[in-house]
């Protein structure tokens, strides 16, 4: 993992990254601390590119990746930041020469195994829950947890978490699904059968039914085309100034490989500065520490406080409505209803709303206000804060380093340039 964090005022753009990488396999963990993730974009002009997640794209390097981007521009300008996220994720998509159709079908179906390795994975820890909650004979339940397993995978594709539905990546054409389906239903048999017979080898016989079969073969085209990335990853970042744009502005992407010729692809994020504009921090991949930083409360704890608070709260009406004397049922009725979990939720909820404004007001603000007038120089060296926090946490605490090593910072103003402060490791 990682931590990387974009600030923005109206005169300049600071960006700072770690430079750790975990690399595990399935009995061991390796972190290194000497890896570049910020980089300049086009030679001469004041645009830079981040990464996170994921140090690769379909086996190569980010690094070179980005290294044939800038000698394919030659210095050419741009008129806007949106133009540069655009026209650099068009270079990865329409580039036989760099992911060769024969390369696209490799990757295409490691996505899929991955995926499809997650199901295996999700299936062994159902199996070893059933059998510490001690729920009978386990094997005559092998075929119902897979059923299970499958269909919530399936119901993932097709629904976000709120529950409204799930459709295709706006970077794919019409139809789509269907050329994936088309061009690789035969070898996606094969993978769902290597699935099945490595879950058979470990448990004996499953009994798979042709409408789980038939989600297998839906999660293998929903791998490339739907708007989720459950495979491997990569986030990238564009920050600074087009040629045409006065303040600066910053484009965030998730992306993942390159399919039919598409680079699959999403535009998360999009922020432009404007001359009434408040300053922006946008942190990305592990920022809990930078959230803690900018709201004064760990985002956690607010979520336990929150629910302890509402059992609290419909304990202590239950008990008061029940010892109340002198009550009719009715009225027992009405007031258990009017003060029940949903009521108290809204409830609750309207309060920490007003606990959010005071937050915001007394620490939030001065924090945003103090970023708004940051000169550049100030601007680097706050951000590169905002990701020491993250890994003194991780330092002090027992847990893996993720997040550390030497901080790299670029700041990006019209007038200077991109200046960028890659610190060297202690050898």
């Amino acid at each position: 993992m990682t931590s990387e964090v974009v600030l923005m005022n109206r005169q300049a753009v600071a960006m700072a990254a770690d430079s750790a990488v975990t690399i595990s396999g399935q009995d061991w963990i390796k972190t290194y601390q000497s890896v570049d993730k910020l980089f300049p974009l086009v030679d001469g002009h004041p645009v830079a590119i981040m990464i996170y997640n994921n140090a690769e794209i379909m086996s190569t390097p980010w690094e070179t990746v980005i290294s044939l981007y800038r000698d394919a521009m030659r210095g050419q300008a741009l008129d806007t930041v949106q133009d540069y996220a655009e026209d650099f994720m068009n270079f990865l998509s329409g580039n036989p020469d760099l992911f060769p159709p024969d390369h696209q079908d490799t990757e295409y179906f490691k996505m899929v195994a991955v995926v499809f390795s997650a199901v295996a994975e999700d299936f062994e820890m159902q199996v070893r829950r059933l059998q510490e909650t001690g729920g009978g004979r386990v094997r005559e339940h092998l075929s119902s947890i897979f059923e299970y397993v499958v269909g919530q995978l399936h119901e993932d594709y097709k629904r976000y978490p709120d529950d409204s539905a799930r459709g295709d990546l706006e970077c794919f054409p019409k139809g789509m699904d269907e050329q994936v389906r088309r061009r690789y239903g035969g070898d996606v048999e094969h993978l769902i059968d290597s699935l099945l017979s490595a879950i058979r080898n470990e448990h004996g016989a499953i009994q798979v039914s042709d409408e789980t079969r038939n989600r297998l073969r839906d999660i293998a085209v929903f791998v490339a085309t739907r708007d989720a990335f459950f495979e491997h990853y990569t986030g990238v970042v564009f920050a600074g100034f087009g040629a045409r744009e006065k303040y600066p502005a910053m484009r965030s992407y998730l992306s993942s490989g390159v399919v039919l010729g598409i680079l699959k692809r999403k535009n998360d994020r999009t922020v432009d500065m404007t001359a009434d504009g408040g300053p922006v921090v946008q942190p990305f991949a592990q920022d809990r520490m930078i959230k803690t930083f900018l709201t004064g409360m760990d985002e956690y704890q607010r979520r336990f406080i929150f629910g302890e608070t509402l059992k609290l709260s419909v304990n202590i009406a239950s008990e008061v409505i029940g010892s109340t004397p002198n009550l009719s049922d009715t009225q027992r009725e009405t007031l258990l209803r009017n003060y029940s979990e949903t009521n108290m939720r809204v409830a609750l909820g309207e309060f920490f709303r007003s606990i959010d404004g005071y937050q915001y007001a007394v620490h939030t603000r001065p924090i945003y206000r103090a970023i708004a007038s940051l000169p550049r120089r100030e601007l680097g060296e706050t951000a590169a804060s905002l990701i020491k926090l993250n890994s003194f946490q991780q330092k002090v605490m027992h847990a893996i380093e993720t997040v550390g090593g030497p901080i790299d910072v670029a700041v990006i103003t019209r007038s200077s340039g991109l200046e960028l402060k890659r610190d060297k490791p202690d050898l």
